[in-house]
């Protein structure tokens, strides 16, 4: 166990890694998992570009925003670079459907890629700048979460990993395309440190996608900042009274360098198959595995017994929610709506399928037993039929896991029906391939310019 005097100069030495960290030092395999994390997280930036938060906060921030140089992706307006930034932010989470951490629960991508896709319109950026900048704001982010929360750290629940961790891979991200220097970039971590913040209270209300938009807008803020000589903290995330000793009853600072630069964080990123928690993934697997095999309805269910691990029902506590922001977190919405339909997809976290009468009577036929000794991607399923039969459903590792990846063809399907909600099939085809290939690029600007309505 360490505490947070055990070891010494550890954000600088972060900065001093982001410094002068060459894409030549990235292994192919990071390489390829950054292109990933970046195809599928422009795809939830512009699906989720209509969503009613976004919607909301376009209505409430535009008229008040600065000369309109970058794009809303999927959206029609060009705005000021942190308002891009936040608009960005916000539709990368707007439907729950974006990357996971494998370790943290921790949503790195969106942040540091709303940063990066909004400078990319006001300087000239090549794409292995912007591929290697992404990859290392994953990283940051990641780390920083892990050294707070993984054990043997041990931090709070209610905190939001990604409302107190992202916004500070977002400023090293923003920090490296700019070409910050050692000490202001560890400035810029720092600003972006003092400003974390974000609570689980706010779960199934719009506030709490704006998580995800203000992490992507204070790193960004964070770096400019620096860039002008604003300072900020020598040691913001190991002091006495910095970032880890107050989010984390006993931090880990180790995770902050361990193999830093020879394994990357990127690498460890999940991806979600289904627009919900990924506590509730495993669930929802066992469920679609139960309807494709059992030639039965929801109907003929007498009840469901699930025997999971804490977080799901932790993150996912609510059996009936009260609209589409609370079907998000759900365990029990998107079990009854599998078991039901044999689907879990955008469509089944709309208003009229959470009211439809046979899923809202398949919520509660469901117990669920929390079981530390399982596995976060893991669940066990039980399912009584009403003539007594009963048949067990176990999942080891969730599809979309590290140990169940989703494949790039599986990427590439849950981009297209996120990004046609938006664009129109043409456009989509065209941002994907510039995806894909974004480290080949001499202008980065490109793939926000394709994403715009």
């Amino acid at each position: 166990m360490h505490s947070s005097h055990d070891v010494a100069g550890v954000t600088e030495q972060l900065a001093s890694f982001v410094n002068t960290a060459s894409i030549e030092d990235v292994p192919d395999s990071a390489r390829h998992a950054a292109r990933r994390a970046l195809v599928n997280i422009v795809g939830c930036c512009v699906g989720g570009a209509r969503h009613e938060i976004v919607e909301a906060t376009a209505d409430a921030l535009l008229p008040f925003s600065g000369p309109a140089v970058a794009s809303a992706l999927g959206r029609q307006e060009r705005t000021d670079i942190l308002t891009a930034a936040l608009l960005n932010g916000l539709s990368s989470a707007a439907y729950s459907f974006d990357d996971t951490h494998a370790e943290t629960i921790l949503h790195p991508s969106g942040a540091s890629a709303a940063a990066l896709l909004a400078l990319a319109e006001q300087q000239p950026m090549h794409g292995e700048e912007f591929l290697l900048a992404f990859l290392l704001g994953i990283d940051v982010a990641s780390r920083v979460s892990k050294a707070v929360s993984l054990s043997p750290a041990s931090g709070d629940i209610g905190w939001s990993q990604t409302g107190i961790a992202a916004g500070i891979g977002a400023a090293a991200a923003a920090a490296k395309v700019m070409r910050l220097d050692t000490v202001q970039t560890t400035w810029a971590i720092g600003i972006a440190a003092l400003q974390s913040s974000g609570f689980r209270e706010a779960h199934g209300t719009m506030s709490a996608t704006l998580i995800f938009g203000q992490a992507a807008q204070t790193g960004l803020r964070s770096a400019i900042l620096a860039r002008h000589g604003l300072s900020g903290p020598a040691a913001p995330l190991e002091g006495k009274y910095g970032f880890a000793r107050l989010f984390s009853d006993t931090p880990h600072l180790p995770y902050l360098t361990d193999a830093l630069g020879r394994r990357f964080e990127v690498e460890s990123l999940a991806y979600k198959p289904y627009p919900c928690g990924v506590v509730i993934h495993p669930a929802v697997d066992a469920a679609l595995n139960w309807y494709g095999t059992s030639g039965k309805t929801g109907m003929a269910i007498e009840r469901v017994h699930l025997r999971t691990h804490p977080a799901a029902m932790a993150l996912g506590f609510r059996r009936h929610p009260d609209g589409v922001l609370e079907a998000k977190v759900s365990l029990c919405h998107w079990v009854a709506v599998a078991l039901a339909f044999g689907r879990a997809g955008l469509a089944e976290g709309q208003q009229n399928v959470i009211d439809h009468p046979m899923v809202s009577a398949l919520r509660d036929l469901i117990y669920v037993e929390s079981d530390a000794a399982m596995a976060g991607d893991a669940v066990e399923m039980t399912i009584v039929l009403k003539g007594g039969e009963q048949r067990i459903f176990s999942v080891p590792h969730a599809k979309g896991s590290v140990d169940n990846p989703m494949t790039d063809a599986d990427l590439d399907e849950k981009f297209y029906g996120q990004v046609q909600i938006n664009i129109p099939k043409e456009q989509a085809t065209a941002l994907l391939e510039q995806c894909w290939k974004v480290d080949q690029l001499n202008d980065v600007a490109r793939i926000p310019h394709l994403a715009r309505q």
